[in-house]
């Protein structure tokens, strides 16, 4: 019979093991706080290392759109804004892949958070067109060449969950990547239905959609990923070192590019593009600090950020004289100038006033609301056709 301590208690001619017992309780107690401290203070840890990568990628986000207007003409933005390019999108769509499992669960699709990103990225593509002063037309609202794409391509991915899922770890890889190399093979320009970056970047998505947030962390704290990030600094360092290396195969890290005329280079472009950008994903993963930050809090604002800083831009590129200043081609000050701009404007657009509007898109119960307003209008018609009744 398996010995139980708390018989022991139970028994009156066993007065001298009642204040061990007594002992040993207490000790179990705190040893069970101890553990629960030590899971919960994990658990923070866990949520402060991925908020920590996604507040970092948005700022390089902001910072590589604030660069694109005039990278080519100052030496110094141009290589930062290739390494940048090489790894913040991809690493950015494996993030939102780790977190999408809530999107399919146990048979259900999430629609309405389907739903929230197709609105958001419609309404941000209308948005962007006005403040470029843009024609708005149907032509231009289907062609996703810019910011909006990512929430079209959040939308496409999130449909894709069910499947994913019923394919399991392994054939849903394959699969991706299958399908992301065919679609090279397509030359769609223009952005249509963002449909061009959905299948580059899918791999990255289903990626990060098998993988769990601990065994990610588990990858992050061993040793491996040193060697990524040796490699990651010889591609920076080439880069830094020449201003041709990238040249290529960079056109296919935008993932809206097809191979061209030559498909067998066209497949080694592709796989030096997400080489590169997987060696540096890793490399960013592990370089990124652990503990609760700043970076924390912009982490879990990284929507409103991506939808507001881009207006913004927008708005400096068409409608001031801001990029025509000839300080911003000067390697230096330039730089300065554009890093500066580039913090400003990720601050600014984190304020926590958008927390709560953008976090309540995102969860907007659309298929309720749809059916609550069906019901309402049901009601009306029957109302008006009881009076019609009543009249005649």
């Amino acid at each position: 019979m398996p010995f139980k301590y708390a018989d022991i208690l139970r028994h009156p001619k066993n007065a001298a093991h009642r204040a061990r017992i007594v002992e040993l309780d207490a000790l179990e107690g705190v040893c069970v706080a101890e553990s629960t401290m030590m899971a919960q203070t994990q658990r923070r840890t866990r949520i402060a290392l991925f908020d920590n990568i996604k507040g970092l990628l948005i700022i390089l986000v902001v910072a590589g759109h604030m660069m694109q207007p005039i990278h080519n003409d100052n030496p110094t933005l141009s290589t930062t804004f290739d390494i940048i390019y090489l790894f913040h999108m991809p690493l950015f769509v494996f993030m939102s892949g780790l977190f999408a499992k809530s999107t399919y669960r146990n048979g259900s699709l999430n629609y309405d958070r389907i739903i929230s990103f197709a609105v958001l990225g419609i309404a941000y593509q209308a948005a962007l067109l006005a403040v470029s002063s843009k024609d708005i037309t149907l032509a231009s609202m289907l062609r996703f060449a810019s910011a909006p794409w990512y929430l079209i391509a959040m939308a496409w991915w999130g449909l894709l969950t069910p499947l994913l899922s019923w394919m399991g770890a392994r054939r849903g890889m394959i699969c991706s990547l299958v399908a992301s190399f065919l679609w090279g093979l397509v030359d769609m320009e223009g952005g249509f239905l963002a449909l061009s970056r959905m299948f580059a970047f899918l791999p990255c998505f289903a990626l990060g959609y098998y993988l769990t947030p601990a065994r990610v962390e588990r990858a992050a704290n061993s040793s491996w990923p040193w060697l990524a990030v040796f490699f990651a600094a010889i591609i920076v360092a080439a880069r830094v070192a020449s201003p041709h290396a990238y040249e290529w195969f960079f056109p296919l890290v935008y993932g809206d590019n097809p191979y061209g005329p030559h498909v067998a280079m066209g497949v080694v472009r592709k796989i030096a593009a997400l080489g590169s950008g997987a060696l540096l994903s890793v490399a960013c993963i592990k370089l990124v600090p652990r503990s609760t930050s700043w970076l924390t809090v912009l982490g879990r604002r990284t929507l409103q950020v991506y939808i507001v800083h881009r207006l913004v831009r927008g708005a400096l590129t068409f409608q001031t004289p801001f990029y025509g200043a000839p300080v911003l081609l000067g390697p230096v000050a330039g730089s300065v100038i554009i890093v500066v701009a580039s913090l400003a404007l990720t601050a600014l657009c984190a304020t926590p006033l958008l927390e709560p509007l953008a976090n309540g898109i995102v969860a907007f119960p659309w298929r309720k609301k749809a059916s609550r307003l069906r019901a309402s209008v049901t009601r009306i018609q029957e109302a008006l056709w009881s009076n019609q009744s009543v009249e005649l």
